[in-house]
């Protein structure tokens, strides 16, 4: 199958006057008109006069044969519809020498036909303002096709080569392409009966679908309305719609403010809550070590007061008031541990205390009046 590139497509144009030749890749063949069809959709479906071409062709003969695909096998016409209606025309009044007739074509893929099909026809003759729409439409598409299917190289935008090709602007291109884009049907069919040009098609596509089909409407009876309306109608609701977006983003702003301010008050107190625990670390950590200090320092002092005061109550079981704390201590817990059944686990820990406590009270006469006060309790 014969490989088609850019050029191919944008030369067919100049070529189209003239059939194309076996030098420029077609092949001839014989095949009856009935053998070949026509294309799904042809830019011009008229076959007006073709009663006058078959005669023509009874007197003087088919100039220029027609211009076939191939495509699986089977024949597609590029190029003379009108030619081949007339030949069955001429082959229906019984004229049996069209039974078979002329032809040249070239193998290729759909989508090359079809844009074969648009170069042969659509890109060489006047078109309404519907018919160049639809014709970007269906270029566009086969374009896209032929790259995908057939490897077809296609340098720059798209756009601009499908502008060159239609012998159009680039911006009446994309206008085109947001008719056939965001149009409704009715917007459509209002372009397509010449009730509507272009430019209000183009605007009304810019609206919503039922304010488009009310547009149409009016238009289908009769109402004249003019793109410069129709644009201001847009223009109204593009600043709606822009003042209603700036709303929004306003309040999207003051939310995410509003949620960023959370999170930096979140982050706040999270701060100061491990200040806070920092500072009881610290001063805690400060207890310890003044703790192990005084342990260190007292330990063997207080083992010995201790021990002085074991020995000293455990030679008489009457209290004496000279006794200092620790001694009072002493015999307070021998009289405690000979009823342990009676003491809880709390009350040694207690008791434990007490004695560390009396450890650091200084050792006077003090504590023989606190004596007395216990002797008296005994």
């Amino acid at each position: 199958m014969a490989k088609f590139g850019i050029n191919d497509i944008l030369n067919a144009k100049t070529k189209a006057a003239g059939a194309p030749t076996a030098a420029e890749g077609y092949k001839e063949i014989y095949l009856s008109p009935y053998e070949v069809k026509a294309a799904q959709e042809n830019t011009h479906q008229s076959l007006e006069n073709i009663e006058e071409l078959a005669d023509s062709f009874l007197h003087v003969g088919q100039e220029q044969p027609t211009v076939l695909a191939r495509i699986k096998g089977e024949y597609f016409i590029i190029d003379g519809h009108r030619r081949n209606a007339a030949n069955i025309l001429n082959l229906e009044r019984g004229h049996k020498e069209y039974e078979k007739v002329l032809y040249r074509y070239m193998d290729m893929s759909e989508a090359m036909y079809e844009l074969r099909l648009l170069a042969g026809n659509g890109y060489t003759q006047p078109l309404t303002a519907y018919e160049k729409t639809r014709l970007v439409e269906r270029t566009k598409a086969a374009l896209m096709r032929a790259k995908e299917e057939d490897g077809l190289e296609i340098q720059g935008k798209m756009r601009d080569l499908i502008a060159a090709m239609l012998n159009e602007s680039s911006t009446n291109v994309a206008r085109m392409e947001s008719i056939n884009n965001n149009a409704t049907p009715e917007v459509k069919e209002q372009l397509k009966s010449g009730n509507m040009g272009i430019t209000a098609a183009y605007e009304a596509a810019k609206l919503p679908p039922e304010e488009q089909k009310a547009i149409a409407d009016k238009v289908a009876a009769g109402e004249e309305i003019r793109a410069k309306e129709i644009a201001a109608k847009v223009a109204e609701k593009t600043a709606a719609k822009a003042a209603e977006d700036a709303e929004q983003a306003q309040r999207d702003y003051e939310k995410q403010q509003e949620e960023s301010d959370k999170e930096i008050e979140k982050a706040e107190r999270k701060r100061e809550e491990a200040e806070e625990k920092a500072k009881e670390a610290e001063l805690a950590a400060q207890h310890a070590k003044v703790l192990r200090e005084w342990v260190k320092e007292s330990v063997s002092a207080a083992t010995k007061a201790a021990a002085d005061a074991v020995l000293k109550v455990s030679e008489t079981d009457t209290p004496q008031k000279d006794w200092n704390n620790t001694e009072w201590v002493v015999f307070t817990a021998r009289e405690i541990m000979q009823q342990a059944d009676k003491v809880s686990e709390d009350d040694l820990y207690l008791l434990h205390e007490i004695m560390l406590r009396c450890q650091t009270e200084p050792q006077d006469a003090a504590g023989g009046g606190r004596a007395d006060s216990g002797t008296n309790e005994h």
